[in-house]
């Protein structure tokens, strides 16, 4: 069934010789825009006009399809962490929530205005598959040190999805679902991810944020007035909060307390509004009746399917980071983590701190252990006055290692303004590989070198990291370890308008590598002797 023309000219485009004093972008623009809107004169199958809902599913099918072709890279990333069971459980669970939403939605009897512009629909899908271009192209590989952290490729994949949909139903019909798309965004974790750290960054800290997506959602789905809405998302809030609270206490694992508690609200409310509204004569909110499915406002799409075609394939030769340690991570059956590390002979501990509050990144049983070690007699290989150096040993550890990726150290210490190298691996000790990088604080004209490793004993996975300065008095300045959020955020927004290089040191003095490396050897010894000792 051919479309209505919008007006004669958008329909029906004649030849015309081109202003010589017209500016070039305008005429590409126009040029481009003629060519993804002209139509072709075929009208759409006898089947589809017999049938609009397989036309409707069709393209459904095809803009799921881009999208799993155009981020496969980004799904294959979110299944790795679904394994290892990260905050990204919530992800797969507010697709189904805006489902949800989309289907309420769709179920309302609306009065549109026949009123459809494809040039519009043309030029709005096109600008924002490009952004989506951009974002996964350009941004993504500046965040690739925290890409679990930010995952800006989803906000991409958000970005192609709706400039898709414009393309292949409309603006005005893919308007209809505004709060939807409003939702949906929540797909870009950050936003997450600061607000459950802030509750506590538990398991019941992450489900509680579910249900009240879940609540939205509802809320969004079966909210034809303001009453409704408020109803449902009491009701919503209430079931979910009931199931959250159940499955916490009779002790249910992390994938369970997250995602259940959001779907079972929203599905639970969802089904009692619409009993409820049938039982009392209501007709304007219900399924479709078999064959009274509505055809798209579009009639036929030729070129820009296309374009959403050719965008996807692009979007899929766009490399992702690699998801998982650059660490190697060997096992040690024996070995004690959680506990402070064993000092080495030649040096001596002169303070301990236990830091509890890394649980809230990286699950219960998480500790970050600060040792201050200081040589018990000084060399001039190290300081020309033969002073005593001071290395401070971080050590950290989870039960989920990729989640020592999703936080990485710059979640545990306010490095929001200092500009950092890139890491160097280094053989240590014992078979051990570990990474060396330089931290410059321009504020206190400080110069840190850094060396970092990670072991595992087959059920937890730690992180060692240790720091000298190049500022070898006593009371030399050691970054203090905090949660940082704010502090991130603000570093991520920088990267985002200028770069990362300006956080980036192009030219690191690993001034204290040997030290390092030799107090690393001697630990690794150390850790492992004693985990013999243990054992025998």
């Amino acid at each position: 069934m051919p479309e209505a023309p919008a007006t004669t000219t958008a329909q029906n485009p004649e030849p015309s010789t081109p202003d010589p004093g017209s500016a070039g972008t305008t005429s590409a623009v126009a040029t481009l825009v003629g060519v993804v809107t002209r139509r072709k004169p075929e009208t759409p199958h006898p089947a589809f006009v017999d049938h609009p809902e397989w036309l409707v599913a069709a393209r459904w099918l095809f803009l799921i399809g881009c999208t799993a072709l155009g981020f496969w890279n980004t799904i294959v990333a979110i299944v790795d962490e679904l394994m290892a069971q990260t905050l990204i459980l919530y992800v797969p669970v507010l697709v189904v929530l805006a489902l949800i939403a989309v289907i309420g939605v769709s179920w309302r009897t609306v009065d549109e205005l026949p009123i459809y512009d494809r040039q519009t629909d043309v030029i709005v899908g096109i600008v924002v598959l490009i952004l989506a271009l951009a974002m996964k192209y350009l941004v993504n590989p500046r965040y690739a040190r925290a890409y679990l952290t930010t995952h800006m490729d989803l906000l991409a994949l958000w970005l192609f999805v709706f400039g898709a949909a414009v393309l292949l139903f409309g603006l005005r019909p893919v308007a209809r679902y505004r709060w939807v798309w409003l939702l949906l965004v929540l797909i870009f974790p950050p936003p997450v991810r600061a607000v459950v750290l802030i509750m506590g960054g538990t398991s019941l800290a992450a489900g509680f944020v579910v249900v009240l997506m879940a609540v939205a959602a509802t809320a969004i789905a079966v909210g034809r007035t303001w009453r409704r809405k408020l109803l449902a998302a009491l009701l919503a809030g209430a079931v979910g909060l009931v199931a959250l609270f159940v499955l916490d206490a009779l002790g249910a694992p992390r994938n369970i307390v997250v995602p259940y508690p959001g779907l079972i609200a929203a599905l639970a409310t969802s089904a009692y509004m619409l009993v409820d509204y049938r039982r009392r004569g209501g007709r304007k909110w219900s399924p479709p009746e078999a064959g009274r499915i509505s055809p798209p406002k579009v009639p036929f799409v030729g070129r820009p399917g296309l374009v959403v075609l050719l965008v996807a394939v692009l979007l899929a030769l766009c490399p992702t980071p690699p998801v998982g340690s650059n660490y190697q991570s060997n096992r040690y059956p024996q070995l004690g983590i959680g506990e402070p590390l064993v000092v080495p002979v030649g040096w001596r501990q002169e303070s301990l701190g236990v830091y509890g509050w890394v649980s809230r990144l990286y699950g219960p049983g998480s500790v970050l252990i600060r040792q201050v070690l200081v040589q018990t007699r000084g060399n001039r290989a190290y300081d020309k006055f033969a002073r005593p150096r001071r290395v401070v040993v971080d050590s950290v550890d989870s039960r989920r290692p990729l989640v020592l990726d999703v936080y990485p150290d710059i979640f545990r210490y306010d490095l929001s303004s200092e500009r950092t190298s890139l890491p160097i691996e280094v053989d240590l000790s014992n078979g051990v590989r570990g990474r060396v990088w330089s931290v410059v604080d321009d504020e206190r004209y400080l110069t840190y070198t850094v060396l970092s490793w990670r072991w595992n004993n087959g059920n937890r996975t730690q992180q060692v990291m240790l720091w000298a300065v190049d500022n070898h008095e006593p009371e030399a300045y050691f970054p203090e370890p905090r949660i940082t959020i704010l502090a991130n955020m603000n570093s991520l927004m920088t990267i985002l308008l200028r770069g990362n290089s300006v956080l980036l040191d192009t030219d690191p003095q690993l001034k204290d590598e040997a030290l390092l490396i030799g107090l690393a050897g001697e630990l690794i010894r150390a850790q492992l002797g004693a985990a013999r000792g243990a054992g025998a």
